[in-house]
């Protein structure tokens, strides 16, 4: 039986982020007797002058029968054949970091026309998915939802035991949305150490010297490299106030660590039932009431972490890659 063709269509990135992650994971997934995978980056870069050459110039390098358009590059879906072209939208972020004229014509790129071309057009999450019906009505009820996978990398093997005199707490991102200021507010005068995965800027470090917070930065990981700050990690804090999905949740999980986050979807719906702990993410006291429950109480570290372990089953990349592969199927000519 001849293989179906999938091209992966991704923007051009000078470093690894985790949009590319998941469909090289959904790509790992599918039955490799019965699908054919290839990645196509972008060759410019996703400003606002590369996104206008992108679309002037760029074609498909490989004949596909479908062409799946995976990251923060939505707009190409316009040069794309529409009856075979597949859009998955991770989160609609720009919406909220832009405003003015710039934010209506990246609403028209990223969002209005290709929704309004493309049949077939997948969201991360409840929430991404209500969010864009909000910001395109006609969309709505034709956006299926399928979750991000898991990196089976991050599973448990042996976790070292929990410090309880002075835990390290993991914070992975550290955007504005990351929240990661309050949290900093929240373990003001806590026994802990904070380990920051990503780049600060000025104003987040004066609060962390502010706030008399021992702290440590890591940036520019690779897969390994990140899954041992999860490893040295007490506890996972992921008190966003807005996320696409949340995968550091899922990947503390997979670990064995103990995950506080915030108590709005998608997070609480990514945790699973009583896989982490919920908090409000625009109250630090609610992050430390968390916080503290975690590094006070043995009981309940275990059984989030249990909670957790079973939450990931559902994350498994063979389910996912397995509800793109329906998908897939379903746009192919019968």
């Amino acid at each position: 039986m001849e293989k179906t063709r999938i091209n992966f269509v991704e923007r051009k990135f000078n470093y690894f982020v985790s949009v590319e992650k998941v469909f090289r994971l959904v790509a790992a997934g599918l039955d490799p007797d019965s699908f054919e995978t290839s990645f196509t980056q972008l060759p410019y870069l996703n400003d606002v002058s590369g996104m206008l050459k992108n679309l002037a110039f760029f074609r498909p390098p490989v004949e596909a029968d479908v062409y799946h358009v995976t990251g923060h590059c939505h707009y190409i879906a316009l040069v794309l054949p529409p009856e075979k072209t597949v859009l998955t939208i991770h989160d609609l972020g720009f919406l909220h970091t832009r405003s003015g004229p710039r934010r209506s014509i990246l609403k028209k790129l990223l969002l209005d026309w290709p929704l309004r071309r493309l049949k077939y057009v997948t969201a991360i999450s409840e929430a991404t998915r209500d969010e864009i019906e909000q910001q395109v009505p006609e969309a709505r009820g034709r956006i299926r939802v399928i979750q991000d996978p898991l990196d089976p990398d991050f599973t448990i093997e042996t976790k070292k035991e929990f410090n309880s005199a002075r835990p390290n707490i993991l914070q992975v991102g550290t955007s504005a949305n990351k929240n990661v200021s309050n949290l900093v507010e929240a373990i003001a005068g806590l026994d802990c150490r904070l380990t920051l995965v990503g780049e600060l800027d000025g104003n987040l470090e004066r609060h962390l010297r502010e706030r008399n917070i021992d702290y440590q930065t890591r940036s520019e990981l690779d897969n390994d490299a990140l899954r041992r700050e999860y490893e040295a990690a007490d506890i996972v804090s992921f008190c966003s106030i807005y996320e696409g999905f949340g995968l550091p949740i899922i990947e503390a999980q997979g670990v064995g660590i103990p995950v506080v986050t915030s108590n709005i979807d998608p997070m609480k719906n990514v945790a699973g039932p009583d896989g982490a702990v919920l908090v409000d993410p625009h109250d630090p006291a609610d992050i430390r009431k968390g916080i503290k429950s975690l590094m006070d109480d043995g009981e309940l570290r275990r059984s989030v972490v249990e909670k957790g372990i079973s939450n990931i089953e559902r994350f498994e990349k063979k389910k996912i890659a397995e509800r793109y592969a329906e998908l897939y199927r379903e746009i192919l000519p019968r």
